[in-house]
């Protein structure tokens, strides 16, 4: 009996140390693959928003390719003075081969799109995955805060030229931009809306104080 126990037994710990092994260095690997993702995001957020000095993820439940938004602020030296200079948005829409994960930038002051980077994909080397190159993603810079349009020829002025026989993972950004434009203005609109509703208390509590 003790000469199959013993092989048994010698398996089961070689099984048990290779399986720990196996999981250390998993651990390991992926936490500086998540580091390197963080850095590679926290980088293209100071790129997005130049002005600001910190960013604030908002806690909240967003729909459709939005993921995360976080505001970008310009701390002073005065204590708790932070000046709001815009967003960034998390966006991971559907493209040709799965999810396109990107951030777009979002100028308060300017009231523009200051940009996208993409973060990760699996589009299709050569045509999709040309998406990463300047040449398509700087077309969204500078553009003011109006839906956009995808053209196959030459862009009109509201419109994003898109990449050669990938026209799906074009409009699948273009898409998740406009989305991303479309949340902004209506966290605008709130804000506005929740400013004037302060002026208008202040205003009766003024006429009170006055009675």
């Amino acid at each position: 009996m003790n000469y199959i126990i013993k092989p048994a037994a010698s398996l089961f710990v070689a099984a048990a140390i290779t399986v720990a092994a196996l999981s250390f260095v998993y651990n390991k690997t992926y936490e500086l693959i998540e580091k390197q993702k963080y850095k590679a995001q926290e980088q293209a957020m100071k790129e997005l928003l130049p002005k600001a000095n910190g960013f604030k993820e908002i806690q909240a439940e967003f729909t459709g390719s939005i993921k995360a938004v976080y505001e970008g602020y310009y701390e002073t030296d005065r204590l708790d003075n932070r000046i709001m200079v815009g967003y960034i948005l998390k966006l991971a829409p559907e493209g040709y081969s799965g999810e396109i994960e990107f951030l777009a930038g979002v100028s308060i002051e300017d009231k523009e799109i200051t940009g996208i980077r993409i973060l990760r994909h699996t589009e299709t080397p050569g045509l999709g995955a040309l998406a990463v190159k300047k040449d398509f993603y700087s077309q969204f810079s500078g553009r003011d805060l109006s839906p956009l349009k995808v053209s196959k020829t030459y862009p009109g002025r509201d419109e994003i030229q898109a990449i050669t026989s990938a026209t799906i993972t074009s409009r699948a950004i273009t898409n998740a931009v406009n989305e991303a434009i479309e949340w902004c203005l209506a966290a605008e609109r709130q804000s506005a809306h929740e400013e004037d509703k302060k002026e208008e208390n202040a205003d009766l509590l003024f006429d009170e104080v006055e009675l």
